[in-house]
């Protein structure tokens, strides 16, 4: 992991948020809610880690950045219908919102838009299209629909197995209620007195 440097270099700015763009192909595929937050929760563990100096013992330590508990991901980040490849919403608005938030998770004193953080954002980029998440590989695989006669069958079964449950349940209790009785029935011959 390389070390930033404190000043920000605002003159390569356009260059480096140029080749982040350029990256990813021009037409990107539509991003529902379960993939965006497939995608939010992978990129801020592979991305989300600085090396910050131990408070009293003599050596570097990483820490990893908290993943925020969204109940679900950003309106922006969705994109179901309309021009997938802006800015604005989809995979572009997703990559560049997580790169800033690493980003600043990272580096809290640069500013937000510099080109240390286009050059972060250019790496999630690049690994987001070699991973090959915009082929569609982190969607949810769709439920298999029963037919009636499935559901029926398939309810049986679940009845069936509950009925086992139950009954190998009351045999563990008239077990354990036998053992029980057998060392009570001990007790009255040991201590009469007691009883």
């Amino acid at each position: 992991m390389t070390q930033m440097r404190e000043t920000s270099n605002k003159k390569d700015l356009g260059l480096a948020y140029k080749k982040a763009n350029s990256i990813l192909p021009k037409e990107l595929p539509y991003i529902s809610n379960a993939e965006a937050f497939r995608v939010y929760k992978k990129l801020i563990r592979k991305f989300g880690v600085k090396e910050k100096r131990h408070p009293w013992k003599d050596k570097w330590q990483k820490m990893k950045m908290p993943v925020r508990t969204y109940n679900r991901p950003r309106k922006i980040w969705v994109c179901l219908t309309g021009n997938s490849s802006s800015l604005h919403r989809g995979w572009r608005r997703l990559i560049h919102d997580v790169a800033h938030d690493i980003f600043h998770w990272r580096s809290p004193r640069l500013p937000d838009h510099c080109s240390f953080q286009a050059e972060l954002e250019a790496e999630i980029v690049q690994y987001v299209n070699d991973s090959g998440w915009l082929n569609g590989s982190l969607k949810p695989k769709p439920k298999v629909k029963l037919s009636s006669d499935e559901k029926v069958s398939v309810k049986i079964k679940r009845l069936q197995d509950n009925i086992k449950h139950w009954e190998t349940k009351i045999k563990r209790a008239n077990t354990y209620l036998k053992t029980y009785r057998y060392k009570l029935k001990r007790y009255k011959r040991t201590y009469p007195n007691k009883f």
